[in-house]
């Protein structure tokens, strides 16, 4: 099984590593193709907007070119000529006659064009009556002459009024709008463009009427907004960005009849271009996720002043179709090679980890006793350079471990003289101070008695100290582990000091506790000695309150114990857990100083940690770790 699992391991590895590798290439091609394609769309989009451009202002051109060419025929002026007396003054031709000769040449221009939808002269008298017009019917195409009696007058209309304040051979070009008969606008809807020159009577110099060409501009307007990638969208804008063609046909023309939204609030880019001199702007919105391309169009000559912005847009996600497509095959590779990979890895490593795991064989099979390698035959160079350095090892640990044990036995040794020889003949001073105390102190003068007195006091602080030493040698010792609810073995503890508790005024705060395995007795005398402390050192005239909690933390248990007390120095926190070290005065506060040594060396026992941080008020923190135990483990200090 662990052989598996260190081939499998490998293979993994590999494959990981094969997988991270092709995935980053791959990322980083992908990023760089999407780059490029977002920026030839860019360029594409330009190009577009300028081929449909040049074809819309063709169409422009066409219709004002015709519609200067009409107002320079003959029938204009002879119309004009015989219009005083019915007659025409030169040739003698009726009214009529140059009547309809003009609308034989405006029913030709309008069969040969068939975006034309009229074709009118109309004159300034009589409210601005029509004099000749020419009408396509949209539905049939015929293009026809209006009988005389049906003629409009059309003087108050904008266009009529627009052009005849134009000089002789200009042009005045309508704003786009929706066909409108009898004031009523045609259904289904008809864009026109209106192109009209004035007519001046060359006898007077005086405004005879205006000549006038409605084009309609619906398959112009098809035209400018239709490309090969049906996947781009097209917009079309009036001089105050209002919708000419909308993807969506129910925004086309609304300012007509409805409040309309402004294309410079969905397009940023169309105010800039109005505010700027240049004829086209692109730009890639990432918020959007778009590119997008405003080009600015002027209708006939510059003196119009007319334009219109066409607008196309395209998506990332359309763009970037060719760029996923190869991320996809990218990724079929990637699993290709992935599974190559953990073929190649599991052939390899087992290749590779065979003499390791032979190895290690030999390394379960070792005698503890006798701690040397059966080296396995054939080993690869590389496998027994490791066998001959671990023989090394073991060796040297060995060697190590017998001059442990033999320190082992001279520490055992000096516990027993500790225990046995030193205790004598301190038993013996104070047993023999204590008799020079009874019988003699009449004898002794002052200064007798008070030596004495130190005599006495010096020798129970020797028994104090030899007995906390033996403790803190047999702490562990023969210990083992059990199930220990620390709630009820707090509450043991508290019991134990309720004295000291009762006599200093104490409060106490008990949090949520564990049920943990751990050495029961040795975890009881850590929590007596911390609590015992916070109420030793107390602040004189302050009741202690002391708080313990306890809580998991990353596979083992996290206390902390509390007080508002003296406090101990940043500089000094470390120095208070060596044995029989003390920062507070022996005359003041009683002990060994070796209470805090207990503490580590039980938090070590359970694989912990113990650190002092600023408690509540300027008191302390005691927080410590502990790990629960196995059933029967080591103790940890019978192995140093």
């Amino acid at each position: 099984m662990r052989r598996n699992s260190i081939s499998s391991r490998l293979a993994i590895v590999m494959v990981l590593i094969v997988t991270a590798t092709a995935a980053a290439a791959s990322t980083l091609i992908f990023t760089r193709l999407n780059s490029v394609l977002i920026d030839s769309t860019s360029t594409e989009l330009e190009r577009d907007a300028d081929i449909h451009a040049t074809k819309f202002i063709s169409r422009i051109d066409e219709l004002t070119r015709d519609t200067l060419l009409l107002a320079d025929t003959p029938p204009i002026q002879g119309i004009i000529r015989a219009s005083s007396s019915g007659q025409d003054p030169l040739d003698g031709s009726s009214l009529q006659i140059w009547r309809d000769r003009l609308e034989t040449i405006f029913e030709g221009v309008a069969r040969h064009k068939p975006d034309y939808l009229q074709v009118r002269f109309i004159g300034v008298a009589d409210g601005g009556r029509e004099l000749v017009r020419v009408n396509r019917d949209l539905k049939s195409g015929k293009v026809s002459a209006v009988p005389a009696d049906q003629l409009q007058p059309k003087g108050a209309q904008t266009y009529f009024l627009s052009a005849i304040t134009k000089g002789q051979g200009q042009l005045y070009l309508s704003p786009i709008n929706l066909n409108r008969e009898f004031g009523k606008i045609e259904k289904p809807f008809v864009p026109v463009l209106r192109s009209a020159t004035p007519i001046y009577n060359r006898a007077t110099g005086e405004v005879f009427g205006i000549v006038i060409i409605n084009l309609a501009l619906g398959p112009a307007l098809r035209e400018l907004t239709t490309s090969a990638d049906y996947r781009r969208s097209y917009y079309v804008t009036n001089s105050d960005g209002h919708y000419l063609v909308h993807p969506d046909p129910a925004r086309a023309f609304e300012f007509v009849y409805a409040q309309a939204t402004q294309a410079q609030i969905e397009f940023p880019l169309l105010q800039s271009l109005m505010q700027s001199a240049d004829l086209r702007m692109t730009t890639v919105d990432r918020n959007n996720q778009q590119v997008v391309s405003a080009r600015q169009i002027h209708l006939g000559p510059e003196a119009t002043g007319r334009s219109i912005y066409a607008i196309v847009s395209d998506d990332f996600h359309d763009i970037t179709v060719v760029s996923r497509a190869v991320l996809r095959q990218a990724a079929l590779l990637i699993l290709a090679l992935a599974a190559a990979a953990l073929i190649i890895g599991s052939i390899l490593a087992r290749k590779i980890v065979r003499p390791i795991e032979t190895l290690a064989d030999s390394v379960r099979n070792l005698n503890v006793d006798n701690a040397a390698l059966q080296l396995p035959p054939s080993l690869p160079a590389e496998a027994g350079e490791l066998a001959s350095a671990l023989q090394t090892s073991l060796t040297a640990v060995r060697d190590r471990n017998e001059k442990l044990q033999a320190k082992n036995k001279e520490l055992e040794q000096f516990a027993y003289i500790a225990s046995h020889d030193l205790q004598e003949p301190v038993r013996t001073i104070s047993s023999f101070s204590k008799l020079l105390s009874t019988r003699y102190t009449d004898q002794l003068d002052e200064r007798g008695q008070k030596s004495l007195s130190f005599i006495l006091d010096s020798c129970q602080r020797m028994q104090a100290l030899i007995h906390g030493l033996l403790e803190y040698s047999r702490l562990g010792k023969k210990a083992e582990p059990e199930v220990v609810d620390f709630k009820h073995m707090l509450d043991g503890v508290l019991a134990d000091l309720n004295a000291s508790i009762e006599s200093k005024h104490a409060t106490l705060a008990v949090g949520s506790l564990p049920k943990l395995r751990v050495y029961a007795v040795e975890v009881r005398l850590l929590f007596q000695n911390l609590i015992g402390n916070a109420l030793k050192f107390s602040r004189p005239g302050i009741s202690p309150h002391i708080v313990i909690t306890g809580e998991p933390k990353q596979g083992s248990w996290k206390f902390s114990v509390t007080d508002n007390g003296l406090g101990i120095e940043p500089q000094a926190r470390e120095k208070v857990f060596m044995i029989f070290q003390r920062l507070q005065n022996r005359n003041e506060y009683e002990g060994t100083g070796i209470g805090l040594a207990h503490c580590r060396k039980i938090v070590e026992m359970h694989g912990g940690a113990i650190w002092i941080e600023d408690g509540t008020d300027g008191g302390s923190r005691f927080v410590f770790t502990l790990q629960e135990l196995n059933e029967n483990p080591r103790p940890q200090q019978e192995a140093k």
